[in-house]
């Protein structure tokens, strides 16, 4: 069995659960989204894997504990060693940077976890937003 610490985290619910690398098109067993990395670089495309954006997708999963209504008789509750990813928040779309949907303004990054929003490794976080957050601080 896979430890928790070499799971990667599901962006809609954000429970360690996809034991594939993120963007591994595997299905979460808490909240059944299908971890799809054009829709997690793009947060609200909507008709990629999964048929709601992964924005509305965490607003279901925040009120019917599923990615959508319909999936409800499929989900799970999470197994003790499926915490939430350290640090994981839904998306906040006033403090969160992404590209416009389907523009790619830089290319393709080659570790795909970058694209986690709620982690200090996150690609679009500015040098400004990294000092803010109480990252980078130099000095004792």
């Amino acid at each position: 069995m896979i430890s928790s610490a070499d799971r990667s985290p599901c962006p809609c619910c954000g429970h360690l659960v996809h034991e594939g690398p993120t963007g591994s098109s595997l299905v979460c067993p808490v909240c059944f989204w299908e971890d799809d990395v054009t829709q997690l670089r793009w947060p609200l495309l909507t008709g990629g894997a999964n048929k709601f954006s992964l924005v509305d997708s965490q607003r279901a999963y925040m009120t019917v504990r599923a990615s959508e209504e319909r999936f409800t008789n499929k989900v799970r509750e999470p197994a003790v060693d499926e915490p939430v990813d350290e640090g994981f928040r839904p998306i906040d779309l006033a403090v969160d940077r992404f590209e416009e949907v389907a523009v790619q303004d830089e290319p393709w990054p080659e570790d795909r976890s970058v694209l986690y929003w709620w982690r200090p490794t996150f690609w679009r976080r500015s040098r400004g937003d990294a000092c803010r957050s109480g990252e980078n601080r130099q000095g004792g």
